[in-house]
């Protein structure tokens, strides 16, 4: 992969990670029309550009990033009062709302791995699920505005909904947004809520990755595509989020799904 190319496919990921039109479907798409993959498995470049946006989002949400790892730790050291905090506390509580969201994907994550890698090589099954991506978006414009509170049922759903989006071409913003606004959750709530919780998720997801990468190795010009990649990205990303959490308050979420039907039908055709 050359230098110009990282670049071309770490904005791809800038732009497309937080907006709903699946960052990881853009990727398989872009990397086939580019003809080119950065490594034997091309999912250790797409890792280290979602390490970037991973970033962009610790920038911009740190304050509640920090005030929710405070309060989960300083409280978790006290079982005995796990129960009264969760009742009580709300930001306990989101706290673990958020780790029983992320064990949908984690799950389906390591249990299908290797199926779901096989899917990052196929341009069609991407284009497809954009598809539903966009469908998935579409409905949104019929969601009537509420304030639930995120309950223990609306964070597992919340959470299968992100286990969807393991499939490239599936938003993980999108499914789990969507999701959210149709269990009656505030834009607001649920933005922040999506983007926190898959945190930890990009994490682990990226240790387990460069453990096998690095048993194998890497070069210095692999290296200087990875470095470009993370760089790109988390500039972007920062860009690109700042914009989402804008038009979602601006009630244009759906805006997005003509998007991914016209990506979907250029897929299917070109591909």
């Amino acid at each position: 992969m050359s230098v110009l190319s990282a670049a071309i496919l770490a904005v791809i990921q800038g732009l497309t990670e937080f907006l709903p039109v699946s960052s990881s479907g853009h990727l398989v798409l872009g990397e086939a029309l580019l003809g080119t993959h950065a490594f034997k498995d091309s999912i250790a470049f797409e890792l280290v550009v979602h390490l970037g946006t991973f970033l962009a989002v610790l920038v911009i949400f740190w304050n509640d990033i920090l005030n929710l790892l405070g309060i989960f730790f300083t409280r978790i050291v006290s079982p005995g009062q796990w129960k009264s905090e969760y009742e009580q506390n709300p930001e306990f509580r989101l706290a673990v709302l958020m780790l029983i969201a992320m064990l949908p994907a984690g799950v389906v994550g390591l249990l299908l791995r290797d199926q779901i890698s096989n899917l990052f090589s196929n341009p069609v099954m991407v284009s497809i699920a954009l598809l539903v991506t966009g469908a998935l978006l579409l409905s949104t414009k019929y969601f009537k505005p509420a304030d639930q509170p995120i309950d223990l049922k609306r964070a597992l759903l919340i959470g299968f909904a992100q286990a969807l989006a393991l499939v490239p071409g599936i938003s993980r913003s999108g499914s789990t947004i969507a999701m959210a606004l149709a269990l009656g959750v505030k834009q607001e709530q649920a933005a922040r809520f999506s983007f926190i919780m898959v945190l930890p998720l990009i994490v682990a997801a990226t240790v387990l990755e460069f453990k096998d990468l690095l048993e194998v190795g890497i070069s210095a010009d692999e290296g200087l595509i990875l470095g470009i990649g993370l760089v790109v990205s988390f500039l972007v990303g920062y860009v690109s989020l700042k914009w989402l959490l804008k038009l979602l308050r601006q009630g244009k979420f759906h805006y997005f799904a003509w998007y991914c039907f016209s990506i979907a039908i250029i897929g299917l055709i070109y591909f």
